[in-house]
């Protein structure tokens, strides 16, 4: 059997998520934070594939990828990756990569148009490139999580809470007073950001991503195309487009 598949996988701060991409097309996603040697090998067997683009490299990323056959080809986003858009931030490497990989996922999605890409997980970063894929800079502020974690961690009294499923109207203790406070500090800025980067660039495409953008789509007034996998997209795009699926 021809292998014709293609791996890659974005590291985060707490969870490794992959993608597997058969023929250009992204087959199947999830979550490989925790597998075994095992888990690989049946995934490998059901899935196969010739070469992996791994976003970011640490130690779970190495101990991770040792669980991966040894004759496959490993490469990784660094100093030497090129991408297919040009950026106004003073170093690009300095960029974090699920940012850098964003930005590739949306010129895939909406080439020849302006987007703001929104991507609310353990950070929230914003990030807008013109219709000429011409990154101008972005944003970057606590995710919901890290707000909870904020207040409990600095103050003697407040407890540390999960971001809950739903807003409650008025906070009528102090853990639904932290909700709501978090909740719609998060919307408003958002919103704020929306309306502040509309005010400057014009109309653009609004694409939201991350681990709370299922949570956050409905919340916002503007029309927004949610994409969960908009960074596993942009991973294999610059797979891609740096030919390392060729070499």
């Amino acid at each position: 059997m021809k292998k014709n598949g293609h791996l890659v996988l974005d590291v985060g701060n707490t969870h490794v998520k992959y993608g597997y991409f058969v023929a250009g097309e992204l087959h199947k996603s999830g979550m490989c934070t925790h597998w075994t040697e095992n888990k690989w090998d049946t995934f490998f067997k059901a899935n196969p594939f010739e070469s992996i683009l791994v976003g970011a490299v640490g130690p779970e990323t190495k101990r991770l990828l040792a669980k991966l056959p040894s004759s496959l080809k490993i490469h990784y986003v660094d100093d030497a990756t090129k991408y297919p858009f040009t950026s106004d931030y003073d170093n690009i490497n300095a960029l974090g990569v699920d940012r850098r990989a964003a930005l590739a996922g949306a010129l895939s999605k909406f080439p020849n148009s302006p987007v703001f890409i929104i991507d609310a997980g353990s950070c929230i970063t914003y990030d807008f490139m013109d219709e000429n894929a011409h990154h101008k800079g972005g944003a970057i502020s606590p995710g919901r999580a890290m707000r909870y974690h904020a207040m409990h961690l600095f103050t003697e009294k407040l407890p540390y809470l999960n971001p809950p499923e739903k807003i409650p109207a008025i906070g009528i203790s102090t853990k639904t007073s932290m909700e709501l406070g978090v909740e719609a500090g998060v919307i408003a800025e958002i919103q704020a950001h929306i309306d502040a980067f509309s005010h400057t660039y014009g109309n653009f495409t609004i694409i939201l991503t991350g681990g709370d953008a299922n949570f956050l789509n409905k919340k916002i007034k503007n029309t927004i195309f949610a994409n969960a996998d908009l960074t596993l997209d942009g991973l294999y795009r610059l797979l891609t487009f740096n030919s390392l699926h060729e070499k």
